[in-house]
């Protein structure tokens, strides 16, 4: 008997929705469908017109649905008011938005043999109290073929509607009219039975939803109705309460606000595939910015590790949340909560941070290569110049830090060989010098060669035999000659008559004479700037005079 009444009083009726308005299906894979019930009962229950048919109470009330998507471009319905009273709804996403455009959808509800339909029954005596009102003065829309085009935009968590509907969209009550375009036809005459209401009214219906986490909060006007409510949304199945007809709680009563209870299960879990997302992620040193290779990737919920090879790595993941640590030698642990999202790649970036142990040792690591770098661009310098023992250190110096250095090792396999060659040079150049009789250079390359090998032998014998060489005889002393007196010293001002007398012969291009006095001044005064210059250019002329050049 439940079932029967059930059936009896049940609805199956309109596509996709908020509360009351329609939105683009969500039924967006193939073969999905599914079904739901909403109870509505009015918020007060009194009834002071128990004569009156058309201001009595609206009666409690449930809504049945059963709803089949076609893949994402639209949904059919089938509504259900008694067992021989049924109607169609459909609804078509005409464009789907895509970041900033939003998606504009169009449908047709209440597709009967009647003209008039409500959750209560058919005909245009029957429905809620507004309706009825509408009805008793001849403005009642029919809400069969309720056509409507709306658009949808969404913003992160909020999602916007806004549309254009006629039949059940449209609405004259107190403050319904005023969403509808009778507005500019009747103006304030909608409740007046002798002026005729369009038969193509529109009425603006729009709404607003908030969501935080699997919560949706909403609000929305459908020209008719005020409603606001909170959906619950699981994988497997939506909840709805919600308080409808909100603008009733500013009329007097039987009027009424109502309560509305609902739940929604559809069949996506069957025909949609596995909930995968995937991460992709790059671990890179926090201060050079470089990729870190072989660091460990630990996913807790899923109790397992990988390998960023090259430093970077991706995985498919079942969608939900995930802890992930970093591990690397060397560097801090790097912990992260994520969230993998279905069919979405979610983008990580991991800079991961030494530790201070590491970061004193990597210090260390740059000061000992720059000391090896510089003793080995030095031990080249010397090899490169002879000084092959200062060679030799520099080279030891670079071996000490770094055993396996093949340049080092390499320069001092033929430092040896290059000590005998210069060893050769230097003596032959010795000897050289010496059979020259210049002794100073010949004595500088036996030193040199003392310098490569102290025992040198022939070093060793050839610088004293040089020393000798170098060393010349004392001549006898001659008996000392008396002393001529000393010519007294000319004065400064004799020294500048002196000069300027050459300044005039020069001028007067009598050069032999100018130089002479030139001559004379510079053995007065040897450091004779002016005397010095004019000197020069006078020998210089006389030169040319004579043809050289």
């Amino acid at each position: 008997m439940f079932i029967i009444a059930f059936f009896m009083i049940g609805e199956l009726c309109h596509t996709t929705g908020m509360i009351d308005i329609p939105t683009p299906t969500q039924y967006n894979i193939p073969g999905m469908w599914g079904g739901g019930i909403t109870f509505s009962f009015p918020f007060f229950g009194e009834d002071p017109y128990p004569n009156d048919p058309v201001h009595s109470p609206d009666p409690m009330d449930f809504t049945m649905v059963f709803r089949y998507g076609l893949g994402g471009k639209g949904e059919l319905s089938i509504a259900m008011y008694t067992p021989t009273t049924y109607s169609l709804s459909g609804s078509y996403v005409i464009k789907k938005g895509k970041g900033n455009s939003p998606t504009f959808y169009a449908g047709i509800e209440d597709i009967s043999y009647n003209t008039h339909l409500s959750t209560i029954g058919m005909k245009g005596e029957t429905g809620f109290i507004e309706e009825k009102v509408y009805d008793s003065y001849g403005h009642r829309p029919w809400e069969l073929f309720s056509a409507y085009v709306a658009m949808q935009q969404s913003f992160s968590v909020f999602n916007l509607v806004f549309g254009l509907g006629r039949g059940r969209f449209v609405g004259y009550g107190v403050r319904s009219h005023i969403f509808n375009t009778d507005l500019f036809i009747l103006g304030e005459d909608y409740a007046d039975p002798t002026v005729d209401a369009s038969a193509w009214a529109f009425g603006v219906f729009f709404g607003g939803a908030i969501k935080a986490g699997p919560m949706e909060f909403i609000a929305e006007i459908d020209g008719r109705d005020g409603n606001a409510g909170v959906k619950y949304h699981h994988r497997y199945f939506t909840g709805t309460l919600a308080l409808a007809k909100c603008e009733q709680f500013f009329n007097k009563r039987p009027w009424s606000p109502r309560f509305t209870l609902g739940i929604e299960a559809a069949n996506r879990s069957m025909v949609e595939g596995p909930r995968v997302g995937s991460i992709e992620c790059v671990i890179r040193d926090n201060t050079t910015k470089e990729f870190l290779p072989d660091a460990i990737v630990d996913i807790k919920e899923i109790n397992k590790r990988y390998q960023a090879k090259g430093g970077t790595f991706a995985l498919s993941l079942p969608a939900g949340n995930y802890t992930i640590t970093i591990i690397k030698p060397n560097y801090k642990d790097y912990m992260a909560k994520i969230k993998v999202k279905q069919n979405t790649k979610t983008k990580l970036l991991f800079n991961l941070k030494m530790t201070e142990q590491a970061m004193a040792k990597q210090k260390a690591l740059v000061e000992k290569e720059k000391n090896i770098r510089t003793s080995f661009e030095q031990g080249k310098m010397y090899y490169s110049e002879g000084t092959l023992n200062e060679a030799k250190k520099a080279f030891n110096m670079v071996l000490s830090l770094d055993p396996s250095h093949a340049g080092a090792q390499e320069y001092m396999a033929k430092l040896e060989n290059r000590r005998a060659e210069l060893i050769r040079v230097y003596t032959a150049e010795a000897r050289s010098r010496t059979q020259a009789k210049d002794y100073t250079k010949a004595m500088g390359y036996w030193k040199k060669v003392l310098t490569l090998d102290p025992t040198n032998a022939a070093a060793i014998t050839g610088i004293p035999d040089l020393q000798k060489k170098m060393t010349k005889p004392k001549k006898p002393t001659k008996p000392k000659q008396p002393t001529k007196p000393k010519e007294p010293v000319a004065t400064k001002a004799q020294i500048a008559a002196l000069y300027k007398k050459g300044v005039s012969q020069f001028t007067a291009e009598k050069y032999d004479a100018a130089l002479k006095t030139f001559k004379q001044v510079l053995a007065l005064s040897p450091n004779h700037a002016g005397a010095k210059g004019y000197k020069k250019r006078t020998e210089a002329r006389i030169k040319v005079l004579k043809g050289g050049g």
